[in-house]
């Protein structure tokens, strides 16, 4: 039997492989990896993993510097 920590190990370094990333693309490419993403970011951690990662995700889109800003400033407050 392999210990959990072991495991995961195992299971971290194949998602930081090439391999790994490459599966983890296509998965989250297709329309059975957007709708999880979709089904997660419904969830209570979802949202709040969503809040943390937006700020960097705006660097990816192709949106004006003043709307970025605005989204940043209504990310950081508090509900």
């Amino acid at each position: 039997m392999v210990p959990d920590s072991m495991m995961k190990g195992l299971v971290a370094s194949y998602l930081a492989s090439p391999q790994g990333m490459k599966m983890i693309h296509t998965y989250i490419s297709s329309a059975d990896g957007q709708a999880s993403i979709r089904k997660y970011l419904a969830t209570p951690e979802g949202k709040q993993t969503a809040q943390l990662l937006l700020p960097s995700m705006l660097g990816g889109l192709n949106l004006p510097e003043d709307v970025k800003e605005k989204i940043r400033t209504a990310n950081s407050e508090k509900p």
